[in-house]
């Protein structure tokens, strides 16, 4: 994939990369270290090493809007570390509401790269059955794609509102309302891709199987906010949800850097480095809140989880159902790859 080719790009950008590894290690050590190290003091040195790691990476942040991260000497970096401390101490206030953008932000982008990775995968493989030489063929092929992934995600809509319609709290008949409301995004995009039928004679068959992988990403994010009640203390969940949120983190880092050319065209005043480390500041700041909620009963979490849920499916659906219909009326088939 595209995404692949932007990493290979990453991987050139020496500072930027070792920071990604010691953000990983310390994502891995927090998925895993409450199970393997059962003490407090791995705990706190953690978060410690977190900040620190922010604080140094914002600092590089800011530098990066005045010198490209790949032309900063040994001297520079040398400063930003020296400064690391220094910064948290004196900016503690200003970095606690930067926090909090980062931690609504880090829900924003994560809603839109999930929404391009389903995007993204369905076209793939609608571009690699366009490509079939015979016209019938390829005619046939993708009829039979838009038909049976429209059947199925129609068939697990409809399975899964019936089901959460059946229990009788109120809460989890909501979430039989979330999936209705997807069922109507997906309608909507099935209309659009018959009208533009009517017009261009051509069909946009990747949606309906972009309408079934929007099903399962919702699917993950309700599974995801009652994780803590279902599976408590669970280390074959945490690997899951650890490898989801990973592939997810490389995939927008990879996209990132697979479009250096057309970030430096539109955003004439973020280079990609730029880009890149506030991202991962956003994802190190996620983390450290992620640790400290660790500390609190379940149950006090419950407002926090459910309002980072309803904002991510809020922008999820947004972005699915805005962005989708443009994809639709722009979509060349066999372009995309």
């Amino acid at each position: 994939m595209r995404f692949i080719s932007g990493l290979k790009n990453l991987s050139k950008k020496t500072i930027l990369l070792i920071i990604v590894v010691l953000f990983v290690i310390s994502w891995f050590l927090f998925a895993f270290g409450f199970d393997i190290f059962l003490n407090l003091a791995f705990n706190r040195y953690l978060i410690y090493f977190l900040i620190i790691l922010a604080g140094f990476t914002f600092i590089l942040f800011i530098f990066s809007f005045f010198k490209p991260l790949d032309k900063m000497s040994i001297l520079i970096i040398i400063i930003a570390a020296v400064l690391t401390l220094p910064i948290i101490w004196l900016f503690g206030g200003i970095i606690l509401l930067f926090s909090i953008f980062c931690y609504i932000a880090n829900i924003v982008v994560t809603a839109f790269f999930a929404y391009k990775f389903c995007m993204d995968t369905s076209i793939k493989v609608d571009d690699y059955l366009y490509k079939f030489k015979k016209k019938i063929t390829r005619i046939f092929t993708r009829i039979i794609e838009y038909v049976i992934f429209f059947l199925l995600s129609w068939w697990f809509v409809s399975l899964t509102i019936r089901f959460f319609e059946g229990f009788a709290d109120p809460r989890l008949q909501n979430v039989a309302r979330i999936f209705f409301y997807l069922f109507l995004i997906n309608i909507t995009l099935i209309i659009i891709t018959f009208i533009r039928l009517t017009f261009t004679k051509k069909i946009a068959a990747y949606i309906s199987l972009f309408n079934l992988l929007t099903f399962f990403y919702v699917v993950y994010i309700i599974i995801d906010l009652w994780a803590e009640f279902i599976f408590p203390d669970n280390p074959g969940y945490d690997l899951l949800s650890f490898l989801i949120d990973f592939l997810l983190f490389v995939y927008i880092i990879g996209s990132i850097y697979d479009r250096v050319d057309y970030i430096q065209e539109k955003l004439k005043i973020f280079r990609v480095d730029t880009i890149a480390l506030f991202l991962i500041v956003m994802k190190l700041i996620v983390q450290i809140i992620e640790i400290l909620r660790e500390f609190l009963p379940p149950i006090d979490l419950v407002p926090s989880i459910v309002l980072q849920a309803q904002i991510l499916w809020i922008f999820f659906a947004i972005f699915t159902l805005i962005i989708g219909l443009y994809t639709v009326f722009k979509h060349k088939e066999g372009l995309n790859s």
